[in-house]
């Protein structure tokens, strides 16, 4: 039978009318999902989804705005199963990064509903460390948690974002906070991102009698690094002061901004009746390297700071005077590295080995004389920074780090910012990184051994890896965020060295520091082949360090880890997820 022409064209264009009305159906139903997530009704983008799949199960494009509904509504697990429906009905070779970032922000944000204390800490942090504006939201809503913890760590991490809505959080806290650990967190954002508008607050904090001193000194810090000019009549004031603090402040301002025409300011504050501002006045001294002042030349003016009744203040003035007159500094400072005092000898050898070519002859005395460790290793570092007796240095420090294995140190610059001492530790355990004071020793350690490994010592790899095998990695996601900094490559070189390791032990440890340190991505494959085997706490560390590398080629094992029963884990993997698409 043959069927006319006629009645196959008007059937093509039934079809054809019916096609582009479906069309237009399944873009309506898709409009308004996003419509609803566009206003935050998650539930409504949801059901609307489910509805618009019923009548166009085969549409890939509503799947994909199912999926993102349900993983703003916080239901990341079945968005991740119907992520993993999607991609087979639909044979997709390559993953989609764009859905891949959608899943992962959903499991960032159901964390941070969380009622454990870990998974809304670690939610953001991983939401902070993308660098997305996604995660403001998230920080000013921790800046109002009510756990210290959490307002303090979103402090720190709110300071590389300095949008609007979190300097307003940051500046509410410094003057309502009560806890004096996020206080001083605050006082140090608002000096790291410039809030000009709270300099008067600061100005209150320093000179307020009560402040602690951490508070004071922090506070000093903020204030200075945002002058860019001061007139004399202002910086007249600060010095006449009846405030230690602002006094302090005024000899700081004038390191700061290098003011060799307002000199004679300081010469007040060296007979000062604080000890901080004494130091302070001679730190500008020793930093502008001043021969004189009105015609007085320093060794004078000094006098009789060098018996100052406060040591710290007498070991300043006897670096100053060493760097005016190498004979008389060094005649005051071997008596102060002969004290019974222990403190007192190690800030004075701290003094000696940042002196440079000035304290060379009684610093190569001395380190074959003291019988202090910490006095040795102080003065060995300065050794080094010259590059004068590196072999005997490097031994010194090498006999030391082993000799005291099992004491906790610390760097200690408390009583001069300008000497920076190894010291048997004081650090106190603070609430928001868990065994603070053993995180500062390893770091410690980690300092000294880069050091003689960038000068070659042929001992440091050895070191390295004894270090590495009697060491747990104790470094959290909190700690690596506030304290670690990037490696240098040629003190990295013996812990890479250590990748191809036969104890797995030292291969995990050494990647995890290339990692978190140097972000190298060679670590990458040794951490990927440790993960399964690895306690829980451990398999944090490693999705923390894969995240810090970023090399997209986690992509596909982090995709797995989303389908993983713990949520600890889906969420620090979700935060390495989206910093490896980003990279």
């Amino acid at each position: 039978m043959r069927i006319p022409f006629l009645y196959l064209s008007w059937a093509s264009m039934i079809f054809g009318v019916a096609g582009a009305c479906a069309d237009v159906q399944e873009e309506e139903f898709k409009k308004r999902i996003y419509a609803h997530l566009l206003i935050s009704d998650r539930n409504s983008a949801v059901e609307e989804a489910q509805a618009a799949l019923k009548e166009f199960p085969e549409s890939k494009a509503l799947q994909l705005a199912y999926i993102r509904a349900l993983s703003e509504k916080g239901d990341e697990t079945e968005a991740m199963e119907q992520w993993v429906e999607t991609t087979i009905k639909f044979q997709e070779e390559k993953l989609d990064r764009r859905m891949l970032e959608v899943l992962a922000w959903g499991v960032l944000n159901k964390g941070e509903s969380s009622a454990q204390l870990n998974i809304r800490l670690n939610s953001m942090l991983g939401a902070a460390f993308t660098r997305d504006a996604k995660a403001i939201p998230m920080l000013v809503g921790q800046l109002r948690a009510s756990n210290a913890m959490l307002r303090s760590i979103a402090i720190k991490l709110s300071t590389s974002y300095a949008d609007a809505p979190l300097k307003d959080e940051i500046a509410r806290l410094l003057k309502e906070e009560k806890v004096w650990y996020v206080r001083l967190d605050a006082i140090q954002a608002v000096g790291m991102l410039r809030m000009h508008e709270l300099k008067g607050d600061l100005k209150e904090i320093i000179g307020n009698p009560r402040t602690l001193a951490e508070e004071k000194a922090s506070a000093i810090v903020a204030l200075v690094s945002m002058y860019d000019s001061i007139d004399r009549e202002e910086l007249l004031g600060l010095v006449k002061s009846d405030r230690a603090g602002l006094r302090q402040l005024a000899a700081e301002v004038i390191i700061h901004l290098n003011l060799k025409n307002e000199l004679d300011l300081l010469l007040p504050l060296l007979r000062d009746a604080s000890p901080d501002v004494r130091v302070s006045a001679l730190n500008a001294l020793a930093l502008m390297r001043v021969k004189k002042i009105a015609s007085v030349p320093v060794p004078e003016l000094i006098e009789d700071n060098l018996n100052d009744t406060a040591p710290e203040v007498a070991i300043t003035a006897a670096y100053v005077l060493l760097l005016s007159n190498e004979k008389e500094g060094s005649c005051h400072l071997s008596k102060w590295l002969k004290s019974e005092n222990p403190e007192w000898r190690r800030l004075s050898s701290a003094a000696l080995g940042v002196s440079g070519k000035y304290g060379l002859k009684l610093a190569l005395k001395e380190i074959k004389e003291t019988q202090d460790p910490y006095v040795k290793v102080n003065l060995a570092m300065g050794l080094i920074g010259q590059r004068i007796q590196v072999k005997m240095a490097c031994d010194t420090i090498h006999k030391v780090f082993t000799g005291e294995s099992h004491t906790l140190w610390m760097w200690d610059s408390h009583s001069n910012p300008l000497f920076r001492s190894l010291s048997p530790s004081r650090v106190k355990h603070i609430d928001h990184i868990p065994h603070y004071p053993a995180v500062v020793d390893q770091l410690v350690r980690l300092d000294l051994l880069s050091t003689l490994s960038i000068v070659r010592y042929p001992k440091a790899q050895a070191a390295v890896k004894e270090f590495l095998q009697t060491r747990t990695w104790g470094v959290t996601g909190a700690a690596a965020a506030t304290l670690l900094q990037e490696g240098d490559e040629e003190g990295l070189a013996a812990v890479r060295e250590l990748l191809a390791d036969s104890d797995e032990k030292i291969r995990v440890q050494a990647a995890l520091i290339l990692a978190i340190v140097g972000s190298d991505p060679s670590a990458v494959k040794v951490l990927q082949d440790a993960y399964p085997g690895v306690d829980r706490e451990m398999k944090v560390h490693i999705l923390e360090a894969l995240a810090r590398i970023g090399d997209p080629s986690s992509i596909p094992f982090l995709v797995d880890i989303l389908k993983e029963p713990f949520q600890v884990l889906r969420v620090v993997a979700a935060s390495a997820l989206i910093q490896c698409l980003y990279h």
